[in-house]
């Protein structure tokens, strides 16, 4: 993997590097899917919500602060006032950071949401993290401050590149393996094919989905993070 992505910086192949990127984002936002959806059989639809919310909040936290008065006037004064741009040596450093505390404070949101959400199953968990995502939508449209609403926001630094999607793809996929194998994926495996009979040798059916979709949460808002950059 590492030769092939350092082949395809080599060549200056535009076309293909954009496909590569594009194809390591949406792995990481299918793997973080199947720990929700797969490995606890609870059906979300609202995932593209977290995405969203990844995506606005490590934009909003890189933007250079001369760009933030013009561009975004009204932000908050502690907002306005952000700039993760800070560097190692030529490493990126201040998107690492913006990118881990916007995924961090999704997972937050995901935590509240699913406190309530995990407790049905079936139709009901679908219908209702749909909407959640429609509930994300019109946040997102409506906080005109924010994120200018409707009229797209631009002038995000493009830091995301091959090396960013695939370093984040690969520790997506080892650590949803990680979880396949642990006590903790065994326990999501057993409430998703027969909850009763889960909860009767002792498995929290809660904790478990709970864990699966926090988790689930934070990389889909990486992913989102990576999109918008």
């Amino acid at each position: 993997l590492v030769v092939v992505i350092a082949l395809l910086q080599i060549a200056g192949l535009a076309f293909w590097q954009g496909l590569v990127v594009n194809l390591g984002i949406f792995l990481i936002l299918v793997l973080s899917l199947n720990l929700s959806n797969g490995f606890t059989g609870v059906f979300s639809l609202g995932h593209i919500g977290f995405m969203a919310l990844g995506a606005y909040g490590s934009a909003i936290l890189t933007l250079p602060l001369h760009e933030k008065q013009e561009y975004l006037p009204n932000l908050p004064v502690w907002l306005a006032q952000l700039h993760f741009d800070f560097r190692l040596g030529s490493f990126p450093l201040g998107f690492l950071v913006a990118t881990i505390i916007s995924a961090a404070l999704v997972s937050v949101v995901a935590l509240l949401v699913g406190l309530v959400l995990m407790r049905l199953s079936g139709h009901f968990v679908a219908v209702a993290t749909l909407g959640f995502l429609v509930i994300v939508r019109v946040l997102l449209f409506n906080a005109d401050n924010l994120t200018r609403g409707s009229r797209t926001f631009s002038n995000v630094t493009p830091y995301t590149n091959l090396w960013w999607v695939w370093g984040w793809a690969l520790l997506t996929i080892y650590i949803v393996w990680r979880i396949k194998q642990s006590s903790f994926g065994r326990a999501m495996f057993a409430q998703r094919e027969d909850r009763w009979a889960a909860q009767s040798i002792g498995i929290d059916v809660m904790s478990s989905r709970l864990l699966a979709f926090v988790i689930s949460a934070f990389f889909t808002a990486v992913a989102g993070s990576l999109y918008a950059h």
